[in-house]
């Protein structure tokens, strides 16, 4: 009887600790999926806020002045919200709304009195020489309607600009942030 134990010990196989690594990959690409959920989940929740006030704005604008389509929306925190709502009229004519924090009171001013776009690049690229413009949107300041402009300069800081909507003149130049 002592042989045949003896036997099996020999003839058994010690088992090797084997990887599967089909089963790491499951694992892994499950963290995955559930932190790209997580995420997304976050976003969508910081965000809505965001979207209900766009919804909101869209809403008041359309209500009470003759903008028909917003075309952008861009939001100023310096000394409480100002919205700036940017649209067109029914005949094609270019509005900027201003809309201070939650209240209910639009103020209307006419998109040509203003610099376009374009000239409003051509101004900063002649003066400031910015290696890239991070932002240019209209805003209120001090009851004007101003450009707020924030761009990186030829020494890499981040440069900060309010210039009159109308002519270009610079209320504030902040450089170096």
């Amino acid at each position: 009887m002592m042989q045949f134990k003896d036997d099996i010990r020999i003839r058994q196989r010690q088992r090797r600790s084997h990887v599967h690594w089909a089963r790491i990959w499951f694992v892994g690409a499950g963290i995955g999926i559930v932190v790209a959920a997580i995420t997304l989940g976050y976003f969508y929740v910081s965000l809505s806020p965001m979207r209900q006030d766009e919804a909101r704005l869209q809403k008041l604008v359309k209500a009470k002045t003759d903008i028909a389509t917003v075309k952008q929306i861009s939001a100023d925190y310096r000394k409480g919200t100002t919205y700036a709502v940017v649209g067109t009229t029914a005949r094609g004519q270019e509005k900027v709304a201003i809309v201070h924090g939650n209240s209910s009171r639009v103020t209307v001013y006419d998109r040509r009195d203003g610099m376009t776009n374009q000239q409003l690049g051509q101004l900063l690229l002649k003066t400031y020489q910015p290696k890239k413009i991070y932002s240019a949107n209209i805003s209120e300041y001090k009851k004007t309607l101003v450009w707020e402009v924030s761009y990186k300069g030829q020494n890499n800081a981040l440069n900060y600009l309010t210039l009159d909507f109308k002519t270009g003149k610079p209320y504030r130049v902040i450089n170096g942030l």
